[in-house]
């Protein structure tokens, strides 16, 4: 650590900039070790502050080599200087001021600032990263308008990029040229960008809805060209999308693209100039899942629609991170769900949802949408921040409807274009647009932390149903105590004939109810009840399309989840019923009990519903995960519990095995011409769906090793592989050293295998992601790759949880290793002891005692310590 007590910053603490930089002038001439960059800036006081006249600029991992004030040089005792800022001295009112510096990216293996991604020189700057380009007011709500001049060897960087327009360019002597770029829209320092390489690109271009033709371009590596096709296509949806929905229209002449390899994050926003993990910018059938192209999609399109929430309209400080992260999550699901199967991306969001975000909620690390502090603000780009966050925004678009919340959304650019601003700042343009819309106790979503639990009863009398609703959330971390939230609960009743009425005829009830007719109930107090009409025999349908993100806990039956199975009118809950039926299942496993022979049957029945689309029906014919049934347990059991999971997939698979290998070889044969389009995507979806249950039955290995070998697209490829990686024989040792082989020169495809490797739940996997580390395609300084090998490891619930204790020292081991060259990657591998206190004695002292060695090690970032300490607390 920096520190012997790493410092934490506080929302309370907030105070306004006491200068504003109006504008910045960067000149950059590139070298590998020895770049030397500098700034000319127009400062001014801040009028609203009433702080004193030393300017204080963030710096780390620079060499100073002069400041100087209107022209002249200062003098050492006009400024302080330390190895994280530099301090200007009774700075006057109004001045320009020149800083020369120099900074070595080929070091900068943390990949914050500028640094070196293979021969590509790149730039990462949020959340801090600018501060270690140059000295700088690194924080979001001091806002310039930025110019770059770059300059460097031409023969090797050729292109030279940055935000904004081209407005210049020349040649030099020695081989040098340069480049000048113009953005004329102020943007705080975390949307900087620069690149320079020998790039490859694709072009093409895109006119708005006023009839502007805009400029696109993607750049990769040469000889990536073709991989970028699906990725230029996704951007210009997208472009259309943002116009046809929301009215907002791109405002440059430009919008480029570039993939590389070393990236800690999937994408960056950057004005004008997006910086892509190559994960999603690169695709075709041959190296690239369905998953891949759908996430490529999602992510082109959430760092699109960035130009405007979170570009044009940016976060006042890091504590409102959610502000632009949940809001633009939101908008690019509703924008997945409008290109794809709506009902399979929304499963699939509360999927991801509750697989990360309720573990989090539940953790050592749980922390509100809007936290009010943080040690290290990396530590907060985490699933409460962007999903969690964008479940919030889903819920007041429930609550305000389409033409309500279209109608906030131009009231937010309308008040705050060009501005930093708070969360509070959106819920005000959301309030003002409908009628006031009391957002007072809605506000408790963003201050508390932890996944509320709604507790249901009900009663039928006299042609009416008697709904009690109560609503607890658990203490988090230094919030013991609660209050209720304001929350939609839609709801319908579902007669047993399987129709279903949506329309809510309330008797009596707690508050104001508008949203009665669109079967909306608003929960406001810790417990209430609502009296409605109920004619005939019906059961409540409660939390439908998972409107509110909470646990639900209501008194249904065996039998009313087989009801649901089959009668369900929403296909969310329909989904939901076999989850949990299969959730009790192995419960009773695990208990000693034999499986209730109606899930057979209610299973066999979903095969066969030929009426049920195919990508919700593999949805509703999967498991829960291990992580998903774990998280329900008071006291983890890991190994029980997969072998319960086991055992129940292999009972399926042994009733129901020619209805399974019926469908299997139905689809295989449909899909035997690869195609990208939904139907094809849903199909391969359930075919590998139900490959997966024969893994269990020997007699069926010939199925997956066949499909293995024959695939013709790299869906099918690893989707039989990943079951190959989990069969303990020669022909599983044969298949993946001939994938290896095929794929060892293709990093994004090799990534894949090494994944599979590092998953697998055989025992030999300990001293298998040992090996990888060792082998010519694993590199510490990509990030992709050890994401690969041990953060797949470490979310191996069975092997990092083994009982001697070894996979916890080997993975505390990596996290040392790893936070020397890039504490962010480091950090959120630590989150893999989040299970601490759930797990076992033994397990817990274990654990405790590599928690302790990392916290204790001797230079430990605080990206770390700060995670680490929070589980040992």
């Amino acid at each position: 650590m920096k520190e012997p007590a790493p410092s934490t910053i506080y929302l309370k603490d907030y105070k306004v900039p006491n200068f504003l930089i109006e504008t910045i002038h960067l000149t950059f001439d590139l070298h590998d070790t020895e770049t030397k960059v500098t700034s000319k800036m127009k400062i001014k006081k801040n009028p609203e502050s009433q702080d004193g006249n030393d300017l204080f600029l963030n710096g780390e991992e620079l060499k100073f080599v002069s400041a100087a004030i209107n022209g002249e040089k200062l003098s050492e005792d006009q400024y302080k200087l330390t190895d994280d800022s530099l301090t200007l001295l009774s700075a006057p009112a109004e001045f320009e001021l020149v800083i020369e510096n120099e900074i070595n990216p080929t070091a900068n293996t943390a990949l914050d600032g500028l640094y070196k991604s293979g021969n590509i020189f790149c730039t990462q700057n949020e959340p801090e990263g600018f501060r270690r380009i140059t000295y700088f007011m690194d924080r979001p709500d001091v806002m310039a308008k930025y110019t770059t001049k770059i300059v460097a060897d031409k023969n090797l960087y050729p292109t030279l990029l940055s935000n904004g327009n081209p407005i210049g360019e020349g040649e030099l002597d020695g081989g040098r040229h340069w480049v000048e770029w113009e953005d004329p829209f102020l943007k705080p320092a975390y949307l900087y960008a620069l690149v320079a390489g020998d790039l490859g690109m694709i072009q093409d271009s895109y006119t708005t809805m006023t009839g502007r033709k805009i400029d696109l371009r993607i750049y990769c590596d040469k000889g990536n060209e073709s991989r970028c096709f699906h990725a230029m296509e996704s951007l210009k949806k997208s472009m259309k999308w943002d116009e046809d929905t929301f009215g907002l229209e791109y405002d440059l002449d430009i919008y480029m693209i570039v993939a590389v390899d070393s990236f800690n994050m999937g994408a960056m926003e950057n004005k004008g100039l997006n910086i892509f993990n190559s994960v999603y910018v690169l695709a075709n059938p041959e190296t690239a899942t369905d998953d891949n192209f759908l996430g490529i999609e999602s992510v082109v399109g959430h760092e699109y629609f960035h130009n405007w929430t979170g570009n044009r309209i940016t976060c006042r400080d890091w504590f409102q991170l959610t502000l632009k992260e949940g809001l633009t999550v939101y908008r690019d699901q509703e924008f997945s769900a409008d290109l794809n199967d709506r009902t399979v991306q929304r499963i699939q969001d509360v999927a991801r949802l509750r697989g990360h975000q309720f573990v989090e909620d539940a953790g050592p690390n749980a922390h509100p949408i809007k936290p009010d502090h943080y040690m290290e603000i990396n530590n907060f780009y985490t699933a409460t921040i962007y999903e969690k966050g964008a479940e919030v925004i889903r819920m007041i678009r429930t609550f305000l409807g389409k033409e309500g919340f279209r109608k906030g959304m131009d009231k937010y650019f309308e008040l705050y274009d060009g501005q930093a601003v708070t969360t509070e700042d959106f819920l005000h343009a959301m309030s003002v647009a409908n009628d006031n819309f009391d957002m007072t106790q809605f506000k408790n979503w963003y201050k508390q932390a932890g996944t509320p639990e709604l507790i249901t009863e009900w009663e039928i009398k006299d042609g009416e149903l008697y709904l009690t609703v109560e609503q607890k959330t658990p203490a988090t971390p230094g919030q013991p105590v609660k209050e209720p939230y304001h929350l939609p609960l839609k709801m319908s009743l579902l007669s047993k004939d399987g129709s279903s009425n949506e329309k809510i005829e309330l008797t009596s009830s707690n508050g104001e109810q508008p949203h009665l007719d669109q079967g909306i109930l608003h929960i406001r107090n810790n417990k209430e009840t609502f009296v409605m009409k109920a004619s005939g025999d019906v059961i409540p349908s409660l939390n439908r399309e998972f409107a509110a993100p909470i646990n639900l806990k209501a008194p249904y039956t065996t039998e009313d989840y087989l009801f649901f199975m089959a009668n369900e009118t929403d296909a969310f809950n329909r989904y939901e019923a076999t989850q949990v039926l299969a959730t009790k299942m192995i419960d009773d496993l695990i208990a000693g009990n034999e499986v209730d022979g109606r899930y057979y049957e209610a299973f066999d029945s979903l095969i066969n519903d030929d009426k049920l689309p195919a990508g919700i029906k593999a949805l509703c014919l999967s498991t829960p995960s291990l992580t998903m049934l774990l998280q329900k347990q008071t006291t983890i059991e890991v190994a029980k519990t997969n072998e319960a999971r086991i055992a129940l997939r292999k009972s399926v698979a042994q009733k129901l095995e020619d209805s399974i290998v019926g469908l299997y070889e139905k689809l295989n044969s449909e899909l035997k011409e690869y195609k990208l389009d939904g139907d094809s995507i849903a199909k391969r979806s359930l075919k590998n769906t139900l490959l997966g249950y024969l893994a269990s039955l020997e007699n069926r290995h010939d199925l997956i090793f066949t499909q293995f070998e024959n695939a013709n697209n790299m869906t099918d490829e690893i989707s039989a592989f990943n079951i190959i990686a989990n069969i303990e024989s020669e022909r599983s040792k044969e298949a993946s050293q001939k994938f290896y082989n095929k794929w060892k020169q293709d990093t994004l495809v090799i990534q894949k295998w090494l994944a599979a490797n590092s998953s697998s739940t055989l025992d030999s996997t300990f001293d298998k992601v040992q090996e990888l580390e060792k082998d010519e395609v694993f590199d510490w300084n990509v990030p992709n790759l050890v994401r690969s090998v041990y953060w797949g490891f470490a979310n191996n619930k069975v092997q990092f949880h083994h009982p001697t204790g070894r996979g916890y020292k080997l993975v505390a081991d990596k996290i040392i290793k790893l936070d020397s060259i890039n504490p962010q990657i480091a950090s959120r591998i630590v989150t893999a002891f989040n299970d601490y206190k759930k797990a076992p004695a033994q397990a817990q002292a274990l654990m405790k005692k590599e928690l302790e060695r990392i916290v204790d090690h001797k230079g430990i970032s605080k990206n770390v310590y700060e995670r680490a300490d929070n589980v040992l607390k």
